[in-house]
């Protein structure tokens, strides 16, 4: 009888579904590695500390080498917004986002370099909104560990009662593929770009197959270990 019971128990498990038998971290990734093959971002979001003293925040991946895969991370508690490659604080007074712009989307725009390019585009989509009241703009270099780094700002601009307060705007050079824009509205000057400088320490970029699919795979374990 104990062997008839054994038996039964094996072919019971051997009959359940693949996807049954596997942790819950394993079909995370699974999920993850078919998101990345169609080209979409993952975005984990960890409220608890990680692994390797990972902090609490959102985590943002794009797997896929085709051009070349990303990871950048935005502390704190935010709420994702896909379709506006976004992120809103809670009550709606912060905003976060980064933005790549391919060689390719740049084409047209003034300016020798990539980098330059971005300048002008950044420039040309608020003197459209804006018109002749955008002034003392400048695009210049951003003191930082990396190096091509730029920081677009202008003057504030007063409308009747109202005082307009540019975000803070960081362009990376990723070049000859790209250039990314690190987007921060905040409530003061000082706090949206000491948000912007730790989304920019975050970033990293790398063309292995592998991209980074081990720092995610560490993410989900961690994540099912603590519940």
């Amino acid at each position: 009888m104990g062997v008839v019971v054994l038996l039964a128990l094996v072919l019971g498990a051997a009959a359940l579904p693949a996807d049954a038998q596997q942790p819950p971290w394993q079909k995370e990734m699974d999920q993850a590695r078919r998101s990345a093959a169609a080209g979409n971002e993952d975005i984990t979001i960890l409220t608890f500390p990680g692994p390797e003293s990972a902090r609490s925040g959102v985590y943002v991946f794009y797997n896929n080498p085709r051009p070349f895969c990303y990871t950048y991370m935005i502390p704190g508690e935010w709420v994702p917004r896909p379709r506006e490659r976004a992120y809103y604080s809670k009550d709606g007074r912060r905003f976060a986002g980064v933005l790549f712009w391919l060689a390719r989307n740049l084409e047209g725009e003034d300016g020798a370099t990539l980098v330059e390019r971005a300048g002008s585009r950044i420039t040309k989509a608020h003197r459209k909104q804006y018109g002749d009241a955008l002034a003392g703009v400048e695009f210049v270099p951003f003191e930082s560990s990396r190096s091509g780094i730029w920081q677009w700002r202008a003057a504030p601009i007063t409308k009747g009662e109202s005082r307009i307060n540019f975000p803070a705007k960081l362009v990376v050079d990723l070049s000859p593929d790209a250039v990314a824009q690190i987007t921060v509205v905040g409530t003061s000057d000082d706090e949206q770009l000491a948000l912007a400088r730790q989304i920019l320490e975050s970033l990293r970029t790398t063309k292995d197959p592998e991209c980074f699919f081990p720092v995610l795979e560490s993410m989900h374990k961690a994540r099912y270990e603590n519940r």
